[in-house]
């Protein structure tokens, strides 16, 4: 039978595995890297990198204790964190701002990551990584429930981002009551259903052509 840590890794690889072939998958029909699509398919390729990482480490160096090799896969996952709200700043501007607003995002974006980045190297707390990433986030999800009239937003990112955020809530909250799938190995099977949601959103979005 699988240990805990086993299930969280193995959970790890398929959601990554999931999210670098839908992103890569959007990506080639964007059109454009600095389309909203192509930001979103960036945002996706992030999510699967952060992902891989994650699985690494839990399957290969977790069991050894805290070594060097973790705090740096440690620190590589959060940077990638910054890097997936990096992108999903700009997909925001890019799809409900407009091309003229993108240099002001870009700098917000850039500043953000600079901020975050520099946290996130010096400080040891999961709370710098949920304030990197949630407004970005956040400022998606809104603009998508505003834009729904208008067919800006769609209601499968909507989906998306709220499953998201329930899977982080699932974590938080350290619902372990399906052994050996504990909360981790929980937080990602719920990722995994919300990046079908959040590609298919992906989708939606504008392209260039």
């Amino acid at each position: 039978m699988k240990t805990p840590l086993q299930v969280t890794a193995i959970t790890n690889f398929l959601w990554a595995g999931e999210a670098l072939a839908l992103g890569g998958f959007l990506l080639a029909r964007a059109g454009s890297a600095a389309s909203a699509r192509g930001f979103w398919a960036m945002t996706m390729l992030a999510m699967g990198a952060s992902a891989l990482v994650g699985g690494i480490d839990h399957g290969f160096f977790e069991p050894e204790g805290n070594t060097p090799w973790r705090r740096f896969l440690d620190k590589a996952k959060n940077i990638l964190a910054g890097v997936l709200a990096f992108f999903a700043l700009l997909t925001a501007g890019r799809q409900f701002f407009g091309a003229q607003a993108q240099p002001l995002f870009l700098a917000i974006g850039l500043v953000q990551f600079a901020l975050f980045a520099a946290l996130a190297l010096f400080l040891d707390s999961f709370l710098v990584v949920i304030l990197g990433y949630a407004p970005a986030m956040v400022l998606l999800l809104v603009m998508s429930a505003i834009g729904l009239p208008a067919g800006a937003g769609s209601w499968q990112m909507i989906a998306g981002l709220g499953l998201s955020f329930a899977a982080s809530l699932v974590q938080a909250l350290g619902v372990d009551r399906f052994s050996p799938l504990d909360r981790n190995g929980l937080y990602h099977l719920v990722l995994m259903a919300a990046t079908v949601f959040l590609f298919a959103g992906g989708l939606r979005l504008a392209g260039l052509t």
